[in-house]
């Protein structure tokens, strides 16, 4: 029991998200970036990384992450599943 809840741990913390992280995956340049988007976007990240991510059926939690970056950056409402969502 306590391998697995140290193997639970270290997946866990692989699979942890930066912003830093997301601003690469995205490939913009992270001083083209606002101040009020550099906290939308932490927000985005403390919560993928909580697990309170929206669920989609075709797309995988990092997909749906990066779709609603790519929202906040460019200033549109991310389609995920063929709904549009607005927070």
């Amino acid at each position: 029991m306590m391998y697995q809840m140290i193997i639970y741990h270290l997946v866990v913390i692989v699979n942890m998200m930066t912003v830093e992280t997301l601003i690469i995956k995205l490939g913009v340049n992270p001083k083209e970036i606002s101040k009020a988007e550099l906290i939308l976007l932490t927000s985005l990240v403390e919560r993928y990384n909580h697990g309170y991510m929206r669920r989609s059926i075709y797309f995988s939690y990092e997909e749906v992450l990066i779709k609603e970056a790519e929202g906040i950056i460019h200033g549109y409402l991310p389609e995920i599943d063929g709904i549009i969502y607005e927070d």
